[in-house]
């Protein structure tokens, strides 16, 4: 039988903490805000302590919560492990996890959520949490059965006319309130949010929509399923690395558009609802793209910059598509969407129609470096970065092309959060898995970024022209800024990737060696 490990006293945790300090004030100013809000937005929850969304979001939601207290790690593994367990521990025998956890103490306490499914963004997070609990087994098994279970939900119950394709059957199911996708098909909230039957609805509409992201769920739980099996050597990897290639297949073959290089939604009557959102996104971050369709997607939509690179790049919906709506002075669909008579609650502040939202800043990160693109990463954070160091609030949503914030609650945790990653991406230390990546933009000025965990300190310096990297004190490498350099947690040289827009000349000292290099955008150099 299992050993189940819900106790986090289980768990053997080693300290870690994020110190930064910067001779630019505002940016110093943004770092200081998040990690104090941050702290706020800790709660208990029953036996744990988690980190909540935040702002008006006292929850913890499967669409959010994973990925930020895996990314809360670099200052509380502790935390980030209570972030995961949360939802192992409340997945459902059927294998379907919780939507949404609260706790209402002392009316309610905790209640796990299952009218709607909220998207699922824990497979990575939770294999990330294994090396960083000291690559505890018995969580790893935990973790395998939850995901098989999981996978298992959704083709089971996700695919109701059983073409191969996964559903989504409630607005709430993906999480994207206020989305003119739905409402300009007729659905509101929340007459049309949640949706808790293993039976689809008859009656919302135009749904269930045939969901690319919900294939992506399935591909990372595969993914993820199969690496387990290797580390696990339980003899099944070939066969989860075999059935992710026949859903990322199938989601090429019946949702991906071949002409503009995109996925899109199909509602149930086998009808393409040509918006062309963030949920492409959502899929980079999953993997369900092959390098060639990113490549595509990237050239041709995200660094558009009529479509989604806007002054401050990656609005929910692209900016010229007739679907993107802002409010009805900043709108393609204002008239149109007037005339269904819905009423949009909370379209300032919530809204999956055109505003930037710190989620998909958030999700951005990884989306972009699984395919290769550093480059963009340092593009977008300081972008992100610049229009947090201005206003100093920390809402869900940001006008794509003024970066005001919207009249929303500030303390927002994605945002706070993706404030955080990208300066550990563009001007410090950032460790993932078993590897290190040392990030230096251009123009980033003077800083000390130092990250404990694994029980060493890594630290990186930088006068705005050079970088210096330590272990414990010891020098790894002396290198030009405008580049990442990826490290085993040694300091072993792995990678070098061009992270600025322009060729530079690189030159890195390491181990008694000089290296001089023409270091092109986004290219990689392997040592």
């Amino acid at each position: 039988m299992m050993n189940y490990k819900w106790d986090l006293d289980q768990y053997q945790f080693e300290d870690s903490s994020v110190d930064f300090t910067t001779d630019d004030k505002d940016l110093q100013g943004v770092f200081d805000d998040c990690e104090a809000l941050c702290k706020q937005n800790i709660k208990t929850f029953g036996d744990y302590d988690v980190l909540i969304e935040g702002a008006k979001y006292n929850g913890v939601w499967l669409e959010t919560q994973p990925m930020g207290g895996e990314m809360y790690a670099k200052r509380d593994i502790k935390i980030a492990l209570a972030n995961i367990l949360i939802f192992l521990r409340y997945q459902r025998r059927d294998g379907r996890f919780p939507g949404m956890i609260s706790y209402r103490d002392p009316w309610s306490g905790l209640v796990a959520h299952y009218d709607w499914m909220q998207g699922c963004f824990l497979p990575y997070p939770a294999l990330k949490l294994y090396y960083l609990i000291g690559e505890d087994q018995e969580y790893l098994k935990m973790l395998y059965t939850a995901l098989e279970d999981f996978d298992t939900y959704l083709w089971r119950y996700r695919d109701s006319t059983g073409n191969g394709c996964l559903e989504n059957w409630c607005i709430w199911d993906v999480g994207e309130d206020n989305s003119t996708p739905y409402m300009l098909n007729g659905l509101k909230m929340p007459e049309h949010g949640a949706w808790g039957k293993s039976t689809p609805p008859e009656d919302y509409m135009n749904l269930p929509y045939k969901s690319p992201q919900y294939m992506g769920y399935s591909y990372a739980c595969r993914k993820v399923l199969a690496r387990i099996s290797e580390i696990l050597d339980n003899g099944l990897a070939e066969k989860w690395e075999a059935q992710a290639k026949e859903v990322q297949e199938k989601a090429f073959e019946c949702l991906w558009d071949k002409e503009k290089h995109a996925y899109y939604l199909h509602d149930k009557n086998g009808e393409v609802i040509p918006a062309l959102t963030q949920e492409n996104i959502k899929c980079m971050y999953c993997g369900l793209m092959t390098q060639e369709m990113a490549d595509a997607f990237v050239k041709e939509h995200l660094l558009n910059e009529e479509e989604f690179w806007t002054p401050y790049p990656l609005p929910a919906i692209a900016a010229n598509d007739r679907y993107f709506h802002i409010n009805k002075d900043c709108s393609n669909c204002a008239e149109e969407l007037e005339k269904t008579g819905i009423e949009a609650h909370g379209i300032d502040d919530n809204s999956w129609s055109g505003p930037l939202n710190g989620l998909i800043w958030q999700r951005s990160i990884d989306a972009l470096i699984n395919y290769g693109y550093h480059a963009e990463t340092a593009a977008i954070g300081k972008k992100i970065l610049s229009t947090l160091k201005k206003h100093r609030k920390y809402t869900q949503n940001y006008n794509p092309f003024t970066g005001v914030p919207a009249n929303g609650m500030d303390g927002y945790g994605p945002t706070m959060l993706s404030a955080l990653e990208y300066i550990s991406m563009i001007c410090g230390v950032n460790i993932r898995y078993k590897k290190v990546f040392w990030s230096v933009a251009t123009e980033m000025g003077r800083f000390t970024y130092t990250q404990k965990m694994y029980g060493k300190e890594y630290k990186l310096m930088s006068d705005g022209n050079e970088m210096r990297a330590f272990i414990d004190d010891r020098e790894i490498f002396t290198a030009s800024v405008g580049a990442r350099i990826e490290t085993d947690l040694q300091g072993k040289i792995l990678s070098v990737y061009g992270i600025s827009e322009s060729a530079l000349d690189f030159r890195m000292r390491f181990d008694g060696k000089k290296t001089e290099e023409k270091l092109l955008k986004n290219q990689c150099i392997k040592f």
